[in-house]
């Protein structure tokens, strides 16, 4: 069998799995590379000629080409590329279009753990401050405007949830006797999400008053999109991103990544800190695993620090002031 014909099978078998049209592009895009990267360097068009080497040389391969841009692919995407290429592999197998496994003795590349600094409390401040919008000669499409970026923003923060989570929301996925929503969560799963009093203000506000002026109609139907773009369709997802690029524009924020997953990354570092339950947290944030949740409760140092502060060896019960000021860094440029 050719593997282009092999990579169409694959993703018909993936489809009616329920994958999401966007893990199926993901696949495509990333196997397509893969089978084109094996006939210009190896001369295969064969699913049974491939064998371990060639998934390692695919792995080298990536590593020192650079991208579009001109850059050498993180390893965090040479990771992600060998993902997708070893449950390939893995359904080659298991279909025994591969006489011998050749799977189990790939090892994917190491990625090294860096540290994601997170929002704190300034930043958010100074992100809702940011959320106003639109022509100052059109008040009222203004107004509705400020009004969906700032229930955007509070809605991430307070919820956690993902970015296409949000713009896949419908007007009758929410519950407002029970400050609830119904999201879309990874894996075809849907599941009621609940939201503060505080976090669910900014959506009313913006729903009752400024929605229908984006929307250009009282009509609202059940099947309706939560949030609008200036022009009455729907917000993308690409809509959404852009939002956090003009906010981080506007706030000034330095050193920190600007979008919707930090969001959901202060979240989940905030309530763990202030000692929700790991296991609510993980609920929260759709995670089908402690593991991924574990991972958010490690990024924030702040719960960290107080505990050492408290039980080091070195503490002097006579002298435990918090109030020693020692400067921002010992560099000069």
């Amino acid at each position: 069998m050719e593997i282009q014909q092999a990579i169409q099978e694959f993703l018909e078998v993936r489809e009616l799995d329920n994958c999401t049209p966007k893990t199926l592009q993901t696949y495509e895009q990333r196997l397509r590379y893969f089978s084109t990267w094996l006939h210009s360097a190896h001369g295969i068009k064969e699913v049974e000629r491939l064998k371990l080497e060639h998934l390692r040389g695919w792995m080298a391969y990536l590593k020192k080409t650079p991208t579009h841009s001109g850059k050498e692919m993180s390893d965090e995407s040479i990771h992600s590329y060998g993902q997708s290429m070893l449950v390939f592999c893995h359904w080659l197998e298991q279909e025994e279009y591969l006489e011998k496994p050749i799977s189990t003795r790939f090892k994917l590349p190491r990625v090294e753990k860096k540290f994601v600094p997170t929002y704190n409390t300034d930043d958010i401040q100074k992100l809702l401050a940011a959320c106003e919008e639109g022509d100052i000669n059109k008040p009222a499409l203004r107004r509705a405007l400020t009004a969906r970026n700032r229930a955007i923003v509070t809605l991430f923060i307070d919820t956690g949830i993902r970015l296409s989570e949000l713009a896949g929301l419908r007007l009758g996925d929410i519950d407002k006797n029970d400050r609830l929503l119904l999201v879309h969560r990874k894996g075809q799963k849907w599941q009621q999400v609940p939201v503060s009093r505080d976090g669910f203000r900014a959506l009313h506000h913006y729903l009752s008053g400024h929605r229908p002026v984006l929307a250009r109609t009282d009509v609202a139907r059940k099947d309706d999109r939560v949030f609008l773009a200036d022009d009455g369709r729907p917000l993308t997802h690409h809509g959404v991103s852009m939002l956090f690029k003009r906010l981080k524009k506007r706030t000034g924020i330095d050193g920190k990544k600007v979008g919707a997953h930090n969001c959901r990354r202060y979240m989940a570092t905030t309530q763990l800190e202030m000692g929700r339950s790991p296991l609510d947290v993980q609920r929260q944030m759709g995670h089908t695993t402690l593991t991924m949740t574990n991972h958010y409760a490690s990024i924030s140092t702040q719960h960290l620090r107080k505990s050492h502060e408290k039980f080091s060896p070195l503490r002097n019960e006579n002298n435990s002031s918090d109030n020693d000021v020692y400067g921002s860094g010992y560099w000069t440029e």
